[in-house]
């Protein structure tokens, strides 16, 4: 209190206190307090009563404080918001400072939405009343629409439970985003400078910078939020939309009451107790060890069986493998991995049904040589021994008895057999090679107990197909298999590769997580009814199923790896677990890896750097792999076993999953080997590293691989699989249509559809609504004129060509525009087409150049061919050589980004020569120098400017930083460069075609001067021709829209005037350059058989050959031609 007053009285000194607000006691007679000289205080001090007075203060009452609001107050955060100004750092909010939050945004979601699961009948009536009466309310303008009525049906935990599952979704992706940027942020000088440049490039001079990850990634997350706004302008998403926010806030606002139940440590507990992968690795080892003692006890309790199966083995085979031990025989575990080598096969396809065995390795041994497995075997023989006596009472031996109780009897159904050896740890398969001699018994057991389904699934049939014949290859092959390899592990070590890629796979997962809803619904019509069907397209658990991958990618990506791993360790499925991980380590093994040469020590050296730049693209096909393949695992285990797949591996039941025991599987369902080979193919179908479907794609691409094409066609599996997935999006459905109209006069054709089927008709959908959303995008009115640009800004695109499979989706909205206006043919262009549904892999590289130079060198006469043979051969190795040096490209994009190099285009080509051996090197170095490789900043500064038709300001690269994230952003063309491409002109037709790098340049800043003259023309006659169609009659409105009656008006005239001016340009241009330069330009236009006919004539009068890299000796040849020309007319 005294501090209190004595502030009072310092206020008071500095006039700012109320003095209405405290009132002194009488003070004792003293001296006058003076009025300005001294301080109260200081008047005070002086006094001999200073104690009375202080102690009398500190009785006082505290003063009030003159009340300011918080709006008014230039400390708190609402007094800047109040004015719209920038929040400065020292501002703070008002009130008592909330408690620190460190959940994540996934967490916070979960937590709005985890009174669902704990409602009772009465709060769920409630709650349904009150999501309905929410819907049906509509806007304030309007009333409800049919697709808003349609939603008010449904129950309210499958409306909550897709809202909860597009919430998590978008938290999910926010909080895997701002992990990224912190380790970004963190990562060191080069990662903190890219994170500020993102910074800086979404701030946009409208903000202030974040600083901070987390604000960052919640500022690109609104930034998402923003184009979610834009498609609510399209009617039935913007229905959506609203009805999702509608459904959103009605929960957010429900009593509380319904959620205090849901206690955050509590949840914390049960989550920690739920997704626990060590925990379930411990409880699925505690299960083995109870399944191997009970076939120890088993087996010691049936010493005398045991006893006779070693001595038959032995004496079948020959081999020792037996001890004896406190009287009893036994496995000796030494000698029986010696007898294990010595009997050991590869199981291949000439073995029949051996090889159709869902085995974990190609090389096999008899089970009875495992001492862990022998005790199962022995324990599994006396069960049956005891079940049926009378049939090993012979003189057969046991293994004998027990094929003949599996084959000739009907004593031993599959599934019962399985449960027998599933008791003690055994797997079908250990029976089948414990009681075959051959693959024609085994055969007959498979034969016998084919309702078992477990077979080597065609996948790994293929897999092991493409191991043999890499096997066999010549040590040639090998060497250029594996060199290749290395090649193409550097064309994808980039981390900008690795974002890219990403991307792609985020793209593609959303699609395939609804195509997972429909899917079940399907199956659910196919087993259970069209109203069951229907019943499932909106049950809750069939969308939280369909997109768990996206949990298991950006929230829980622990969980999926901590399972997978669990899961894909067994050995029974060391194949699958290969396909997912380790293929590039086989192929490497399969190529020579290993073999000790000095060339395989070169090699093995430059595979582990490949290795180490390819750690970033590692993981992210990782991230995506493992989320899709736990996610699709958990989706088929309930929907064939109708089990929690985590709840199993928790309780330790992972043997029982992997044998197939009827504890778990329903009788005549799917194997559980196969449900893992296909959640296993689905991960790697969603990073296209699967084999393709289509016999003649599969063949072809393994043909390409084995044989060194991939110098011409680098990736032919991403190649066939994206045809593939594009053919499914735009006509999947055809296929089981076709099948189904065939089946009506074709018997054989008759049946349920497959899965297969049911993929093809619900990727054709997803297709459909996605180039319908592309549509939207291209007649919106931001869309750049070029289909594979967005918008990233004030005057910049970003190009999406290598973001698969946005440009393609892209092309098909603008496509789709192009046949609504009519001007399709004017826009499409085969080429193009090819190139971008093929893959990226004809666009540039040695197989493009190979074809051009080849043709080049065809065709060439005389002066010109040496300089042809120098520019096929140099460009051909050049762009093959370059391709090596790709991984250094990511040290030109950081200078770029921390500023050491420009971001304007460079043109750092030299004029060419006649001669092959100049020719040869200029274009051997060419395409690195168009990396940057080999060119110091200095000398790339120093280059002219490259000119771009429809860039008469140059090209720029924007924003450099974000290169990193797989983003190429650059200026847009310009206007009148827009207003062509709309009319389907592209560079092709505006550039030059010079091969004079200066002459090229020369004309194409000519034609862009040119450029506004032809458009502003154009307009006119644009605004002209519309008036005429207006005009018109019906009929000629009813055969063309207004776009295509325009265009067929306008683009011929813009195609006449830049012709025209062409070849103007053309017969200005040879004044440009230096004198070889404009000799050599004026000689290149002499037709070939003039060319030829003055060389002949030069060496009859000079006695000598014309020296091509001689200027006046061009300039010779050029008179000679000249005049033959003159006089042969």
């Amino acid at each position: 209190m005294t501090n209190t007053a004595l502030q009072y009285l310092n206020d008071y000194d500095g006039g700012t206190a109320d003095q209405k607000t405290l009132t002194l006691p009488e003070q004792p007679k003293t001296e006058a307090m003076p009025s300005n000289t001294d301080s109260v205080l200081q008047f005070l001090n002086k006094q001999d009563s200073v104690n009375n007075v202080k102690t009398e203060i500190a009785n006082l009452p505290e003063p009030e404080e003159e009340t300011v609001a918080p709006e008014d107050d230039p400390k708190y955060v609402e007094y800047y918001a109040k004015r719209m100004l920038p929040t400065p750092d020292h501002a703070i909010p008002f009130g008592p400072l909330p408690e620190p939050d460190d959940r994540t945004r996934f967490e916070k979601v979960e937590e709005n939405f985890s009174f669902i699961d704990s409602l009772s009948e009465e709060e769920e009536e409630v709650l349904g009343q009150e999501l309905k009466k929410s819907l049906l309310e509509g806007d304030s303008m309007r009333g409800a629409d049919p697709i808003t009525r349609l939603l008010s049906l449904a129950p309210p935990q499958t409306l909550l439970t897709v809202a909860e599952i597009f919430s998590k979704g978008a938290a999910g992706a926010t909080d895997q985003l701002e992990n990224g940027l912190t380790k970004l942020k963190d990562s060191g000088p080069l990662g903190n400078g890219i994170f500020i440049g993102i910074d800086k490039l979404l701030a946009g001079g409208m903000y202030g910078e974040t600083k901070d990850p987390a604000d960052l990634a919640d500022r690109i997350a609104n930034n998402f939020g923003t184009a979610a706004e834009f498609a609510e302008t399209i009617p039935a998403v913007g229905t959506l939309m609203a009805s999702y926010n509608r459904i959103v806030n009605t929960a957010s606002v429900m009593p509380r009451r319904l959620r205090k139940g849901a206690n955050k440590a509590k949840r914390e507990l049960e989550s920690a107790k739920r997704y626990n992968p060590k925990g379930a690795e411990l409880a699925t080892l505690e299960s083995v060890e109870a399944t191997s003692k009970a076939a120890r006890e088993a087996a010691e309790a049936n010493r005398e069986l045991s006893t006779k199966m070693i001595r038959e083995f032995e004496e079948k085979t020959g081999k020792t493998i037996s001890k004896e031990v406190n009287g009893n025989l036994v496995i000796d575990p030494d000698a029986a991995r010696k007898a294990g080598r010595e009997t050991a096969i590869e199981v291949t396809e000439r073995d029949g049904a051996l090889f159709d065995l869902a085995l974990g390795e190609d090389v096999i041994t008899s089970p009875i040589l495992n001492p862990n497995k022998f005790d199962g075997i022995v324990a599994a023989a006396s069960d049956l021994q005891k079940q049926f006596p009378d049939e090993f009472k012979n003189n057969k031996t046991v293994i004998d008895n027990l094929f003949e109780l599996t084959v000739n009897k009907n004593l031993v159904g599959g599934q019962q057999l399985i449960d027998v050896l599933n008791k003690y740890g055994l797997s079908f398969e250990d029976y089948v090679l414990t009681v075959v001699g051959s693959g024609s018994d085994a055969g007959k057991v498979l034969n016998k107990l084919s309702q078992i389904k477990r077979v080597k699934p065609k996948n790994i049939r293929d897999a092991d197909d493409l191991g043999k014949k890499a096997r066999e290859a010549g040590d040639f092959r090998k060497g250029v298999m594996r060199i290749e390899n290395i090649r193409r592990g550097g064309l994808v070590s980039q981390i900008a590769t690795a974002s890219r890629n990403l991307t792609s796979g985020v793209i593609r997962s959303p699609l395939e997580s609804l195509g997972n809803v429909m899917d079940s619904a399907v199956y659910a019509a196919q087993k259970k009814g069209t109203v069951q069907g229907g019943l499932e397209l909106f049950s809750g658990d069939n969308w939280r199923g369909s997109f768990s991958n996206f949990k298991y990618m950006f929230s829980r990506p622990d969980v999926a790896q901590g399972y997978s791993d669990l899961i894909l360790k067994s050995p029974e499925l060391s194949k699958q677990f290969d396909n997912m991980y380790n293929n590039i380590n086989e192929i490497q093994k399969l190529t020579g890896r290993g073999s000790g040469s000095k060339l395989d020590s070169v090699l093995t050296g430059m595979e582990d750097v490949v290795d180490v730049l390819n750690v970033p693209n590692r993981w992210q096909e990782y991230l995506i792999r493992r989320g899709t393949f736990f996610g699709e695992l958990e989706r088929l285990t309930k929907r064939e076993y109708d089990i929690d797949l985590i709840d199993e591996l928790n309780k330790g039941n992972l043997k029982d999953l992997l044998n197939d025991s009827s504890i778990i599987r329903p009788e005549g369902s799917t194997s559980f080997i196969a449900l893992v080979d296909d959640a296993v193919t689905k991960a790697l179908d969603v990073t296209y590293a699967k084999q393709p479907d289509i016999p003649v794609f599969r063949s072809t691409a393994s043909f390409i691989t084995r044989n060194g094409l991939t110098v011409a066609i680098p990736f032919p599996r991403f190649m066939f699989n994206s045809m593939e997935l594009l053919g499914q999006y735009a006509g999947g459905a055809s296929i089981p249509l076709a099948r189904k109209i065939s089946s009506i006069v074709v018997k054989d054709a008759r049946g349920p559809l497959t899965a297969k089927d049911r993929q093809r008709i619900t990727r054709n959908l997803m297709g459909m609504a996605t180039v319908g959303a592309a549509y939207m995008y291209r007649t919106s009115d931001n869309a750049p004129p070029e289909y594979n640009q967005i918008e990233a800004g004030v005057d910049a695109q970003m190009d999406t060509t290598s973001v698969y499979p946005m440009a393609q989706f892209l092309y098909l909205g603008e496509a789709t525009k192009r046949l609504d206006q009519g001007t399709f043919d004017d826009w499409f262009d085969s080429q193009e087409f090819v190139e971008l549904f093929t893959g990226s892999n004809f666009r540039t590289g040695v197989g493009n150049s190979i074809l051009e130079e080849v043709a080049t060198m065809a065709d060439a006469t005389d002066l010109t061919s040496g300089a042809a043979l120098g520019r096929g051969l140099g460009r051909t190795l050049g762009n093959y050589l370059s391709t090596w040096a790709v991984p250094f490209g990511q040290v030109i994009d950081a200078q770029r980004a921390a500023g050491f190099r420009g971001t304007e285009y460079q043109d750092i080509a030299s004029d060419p020569t006649l001669g092959f051996g100049t020719t040869f090197k200029k274009e051997l170095i060419r395409p690195l120098k168009q990396r940057g490789i080999g060119v110091t900043a200095e000398e790339e500064a120093a280059a002219p400017k490259a000119e771009y038709p429809f860039y008469p300001e140059g090209k720029e690269r924007l924003r450099p930083e974000t290169k990193f994230i797989g983003a190429t952003i650059t200026n847009r063309a310009s206007s009148d460069g827009e207003y062509l491409m709309q009319y389907g002109f592209d560079w092709r037709d505006f550039g030059s075609r010079s091969k004079v790098p200066s002459i090229k340049r020369f004309e194409t800043r000519q034609i862009n001067n040119l450029m506004p003259v032809i458009v502003e023309s154009a307009k006119e006659l644009e605004e002209k021709f519309k008036d005429e169609y207006r005009d018109g009659s019906e009929l000629l409105q009813n055969e063309f829209t207004e776009e295509e009656y325009v265009a067929n008006k306008v683009r011929p005239y813009i195609q006449k005037q830049i012709g025209n001016f062409k070849a103007k340009i053309r017969e200005i241009s040879p004044t440009q350059g230096n004198d070889y330069t404009r000799a050599l330009q004026t000689y290149s236009r002499v037709p070939s058989n003039f060319r030829k006919l003055a060389t002949t004539d030069f060496v009859e009068r000079y006695d000598r050959v014309p020296d091509p890299q001689n200027a006046e000796d061009l300039q010779t040849l050029i008179a000679i031609s000249k005049a033959y020309k003159k006089s042969y007319r």
